[in-house]
């Protein structure tokens, strides 16, 4: 029987806590009714990490939501773009001036090139190459077997276990050794 007023209390703690939890100043770590809460703080002193605030983090209203940070960023947008329209002008005005320099200079007659002295040099005597009929030499021994000998081989029964295998291929370990 001695538990049902704990039951009740925390059922209306809980029914409680979405209403507390609008409170401003609602800090559950401050109650301990039921004795739940038994850590002990750290010893020593407290002090903040970032005492003149966070390095970086500007405090209030960012600029950029503040209705005057916005008008001076439209009047910087309007120079830079009456100073793109100079430039502009600028370079289009110079570039008509160079139109005009070189359709004058296009008007002036060019001076003809003095035509350039071609060296002609003497031609030399063709040599004379001769050339020898190559020997006759036999040819070389082929290292594989040709197609005649391949099909003499293939018709004829492989040796028996007794006879002696062919001097080219390697014998065949003897029984009960192992080698790599």
């Amino acid at each position: 029987m001695r538990r049902y007023p704990r039951i009740i209390l925390l059922a209306a703690l809980v029914a409680l806590t979405p209403v507390l939890a609008g409170c401003e100043s609602f800090d559950p770590d401050d109650w301990d009714f039921l004795g739940l809460n038994k850590k002990k703080p750290l010893p020593g002193e407290r002090h903040n990490v970032f005492p003149k605030g966070v390095p970086g983090v500007t405090q209030g209203i960012p600029p950029e939501f503040q209705k005057s940070y916005v008008e001076k960023q439209q009047q910087e947008e309007a120079a830079a773009a009456a100073a793109l329209q100079q430039e502009a002008a600028a370079k289009a005005a110079e570039a008509a001036a160079k139109k005009t320099a070189a359709a004058e200079a296009a008007e002036k007659p060019k001076p003809k090139p003095k035509p350039k002295r071609k060296v002609v040099s003497k031609p030399k005597p063709p040599t004379q190459v001769t050339v020898q009929p190559a020997r006759s030499q036999p040819a070389p021994q082929a290292p594989w077997p040709d197609s005649a000998q391949q099909r003499q081989q293939s018709s004829q029964p492989p040796p028996a276990q007794g006879q002696q295998q062919d001097p080219a291929w390697p014998s065949a370990p003897p029984a009960g050794t192992f080698s790599r």
